[in-house]
This record gives structure tokens, C-alpha cells and sequence, in this order.
């Protein structure tokens, strides 16, 4: 995408640096931030308030960031950082300090740049808003010529895919794609119920690990929604951004849910963070309405999965009983003496 495009046209044609000249790039982030730490605990209106944070994300990311901070740059550029440590203190400041504050974020607050920030994740939740509103429901599920026609055109996507990289380097060039292909795979297998929704989360670990192999091995791998943060056309990912919206009207947030690497170390982090959501079970009348609510599908039965909550508080908004709530598990746990998970008769455990 050239820069004088609209509407991704970046509005500098240099990059900010955090130590070196300005410090507009990395301020804009922090803001956001600061703005989401103010504002989520709103008792009213809060999820209109989180739309707002998500556009003025969208803009801070499509049109001042220059950095790639998509799901894959975030990790990519960190190990980065990491090797320019000793060396170029300036710029490895520059790699490392945003991963750093989303992780410090994340350990005090819980991973509210999921859930209210990460641009891939907004652009999801367009999806998920067509999903419920458009889209006809079904309590039986799709049908089987639905589901057939959604197999072959997956499989048709798939094999374009194998055929443009019999030409080209595997996970090198357009590598992006072939997230998008294993996403529209999964998501089929899915809604099918050949594979369970729960267990093939798993699979975020091994992208994670792609990643970090592909970073080490200095290998480029461009990711979902890079297009964004460059001056130079990338159909692929542009396409891959393209399936992920698409995938996200069959499955909330899939992208979120089966192949995001960040997603997966934030998750794994929020098992030892500060504030979590926990379920008063005293005021609980198993409405399930938590559980219709949470587009991550991190409720089942009113039982909260740790790892795959993003804390967009939906569930908090919409219960009528005031059974969910975000607690302050460090200060519970040392009022309790425990080293472990916090419970009581009425705050229910959290799952991992």
C-alpha cells in the first residue's frame, strides 16, 4: 500500500523513533494505554466506550505507527530488540518498549490490549457484529449443503495457495497466507464438529513457535493486517486480513482463538495477572448469558478459562445479576495467606 494512498496513507514519511528525534509513535500507544486503564472501570455505557478506544486505536495504528505491530511484528520485533541490546540502546528501546508495557500492562490489568486495543482483534469484532445482526440464527447449526459449499471453497483457497507456493519459498514470500489457509481449515473442522473448539486453541502455541523460529532464523514472515503499518503494497496479507474478517462471521474472533501467537503469550501470562474476572457463585442463576456473550468463547457454564479471557468486560455489562466482577487476586490472595489460585465459598476458581 503506497503511502499516498487513502485511507492507510501514512500522514509522516519517516518514522518516529522513541529516543531519536520524537516520540510521537511510542506516546501515541502509551495513551491509548493510559486511556483504557481510566476508562474500564466505567460502570455504564462501557462497551460504546471500548468501540471509541477501538477506532482511535485504528487510527493511531493506520495512520502514526510505523513500526509492524502486527500479531507476528510484536514478537518479531522484540526478539530484535533483544540482539540490540549493548549495542544500540537507542533502537533497541525503540523494539522492545511496547512489547515490554503490553507486558507489564498485562500482569497489572489483564490483557486489555486484546480486548480493547490490537487492531486485528477490533477488525474481528466487525465480524462478530455482522455474525449477530446480519446473519440468520440457527440453534441446529448450518446445514450440510452449507457446510459442504464452505469445505470446498476453503479447500479451493487451499489449493491456490499450494500452487502459488510450489513457485515460491515457503514462509517466506506471502507467507501470511498460509495462516489464512489453516484458519479457514479449522474453522470448517470446526463448525462440522470434527474437532472440539476448546482443544485446537492449542494450535496457538505452535504458531508462537513458528514465529520465534522463523525470527531466529532471520526469515521474513509477514502477518495478518501488515499492510497497515507499511509503504509497500502486501497483497498477501491484505488477503489473509480478508479471510480472517470472513472466518470471523462463521467463528467470533477465530483468528483470536486458534492461530494468534500473541494471543497465546498474553493468555498464558493473565494466568498470573492481577486483576482478573471472577464469578460470584452466590449470585449466579446459570443464565448463560456470559457465556452468548464472550466472543473468545473463554465461558462455558459460567466457568471463566483464564488464559483465553481478553477482559473486554462483556460479560461484566450484560449479566443481570451482578455475579461477574473484575477482582484484585494479588490482594486476595495475601488476605487468604494462599501462594495459589484464590477461592471462597462464593468466588468460583478460575480455569487456566
Amino acid at each position: 500500500m503506497q503511502p499516498e494512498r487513502a485511507p492507510l496513507g501514512k500522514v509522516f514519511n519517516v518514522p518516529f523513533l522513541s529516543l531519536d528525534g520524537t516520540s510521537v509513535e511510542m506516546a501515541s500507544l502509551l495513551f491509548l494505554f493510559l486511556v483504557v486503564l481510566a476508562i474500564s472501570g466505567a460502570q455504564r455505557h462501557r462497551q460504546w466506550i471500548r468501540r471509541g478506544v477501538q477506532l482511535l486505536s485504528f487510527f493511531v495504528f493506520f495512520y502514526v505507527v510505523y513500526s509492524c505491530l502486527g500479531v507476528f511484528g510484536m514478537i518479531r520485533n522484540g526478539l530484535y530488540g533483544l540482539t540490540l541490546v549493548g549495542s544500540a540502546y537507542s533502537e533497541s528501546f525503540y523494539w522492545l518498549a511496547l512489547p515490554f508495557v503490553i507486558i507489564a500492562v498485562t500482569f497489572l490489568h489483564g490483557p486489555v490490549f486484546c480486548g480493547w486495543i490490537c487492531p486485528t482483534g477490533s477488525l474481528q469484532d466487525i465480524s462478530g457484529w455482522v455474525r449477530r445482526h446480519l446473519l440468520p440464527r440457527r440453534p441446529q447449526g448450518l446445514s450440510r449443503s452449507e457446510l459442504v459449499g464452505i469445505c470446498a471453497a476453503s479447500a479451493g483457497f487451499i489449493a491456490l495457495l499450494i500452487w502459488l507456493g510450489a513457485k515460491k519459498k515457503l514462509f517466506v514470500e506471502d507467507s501470511s497466507l498460509h495462516w489464512g489457509a489453516m484458519l479457514l481449515l479449522l474453522c470448517c473442522l470446526v463448525m462440522a464438529g470434527i474437532i472440539d473448539d476448546v482443544p485446537t486453541r492449542r494450535l496457538r502455541l505452535f504458531s508462537l513457535a513458528a514465529i520465534f523460529f522463523t525470527a531466529v532464523s532471520h526469515m521474513v514472515v509477514t502477518s495478518p493486517v501488515h499492510f497497515a503499518f507499511t509503504s509497500r503494497d502486501d497483497p498477501a496479507s491484505a488477503l489473509t486480513t480478508l479471510v480472517i474478517l470472513v472466518a470471523g462471521t462463521f467463528v467470533t474472533r477465530s483468528w483470536c482463538r486458534y492461530l494468534c501467537p500473541w494471543g497465546h503469550f498474553i493468555g498464558f501470562l493473565h494466568r498470573f495477572s492481577r486483576m482478573r474476572i471472577l464469578l460470584d457463585k452466590s449470585r449466579c442463576n446459570s443464565c448463560g448469558v456470559c457465556d452468548s456473550r464472550c466472543d473468545v468463547g473463554a465461558i462455558e457454564n459460567g466457568v471463566i478459562r483464564t488464559s483465553h479471557c481478553q477482559m473486554c468486560h462483556a460479560c461484566i455489562d450484560h449479566c443481570t445479576t451482578s455475579a461477574l466482577s473484575v477482582v484484585d487476586v494479588w490482594a486476595l490472595r495475601s488476605k487468604q495467606g494462599m501462594s495459589q489460585e484464590p477461592t471462597s465459598p462464593t468466588i468460583e476458581k478460575l480455569s487456566a
